[in-house]
């Protein structure tokens, strides 16, 4: 794993856990300080997130915000009946 990815991180790892961090995906880069060792693996708490999943998201709550805009306005103007 010499090519770093974008979606992975260093960290010095105890050696008391290489194992756990070994069973997620990580591996061992080198050695580390004091009881450790320089290890890399994916971003902690999972998959990154992204960019696109947050535009999507963001594009459908301001859909959303539009079209019950558009809903006020038209049921004040008296276009549509009020909802029950």
């Amino acid at each position: 794993m010499s090519d770093f990815a974008m979606d992975h991180v260093r960290a010095f790892i105890a050696k008391t856990r290489v194992a756990e961090m070994t069973a997620k995906g990580w591996c061992v880069v080198g050695p580390g300080e004091e009881g450790s060792l320089l290890m890399e693996g994916p971003q902690l708490g999972g998959a990154p997130v992204r960019l696109s999943a947050l535009v999507n998201d963001l594009f459908d709550d301001l859909v959303a915000q539009a079209l019950e805009r558009a809903d006020r306005i038209d049921h004040a103007a008296g276009r549509l009946p009020r909802a029950a």
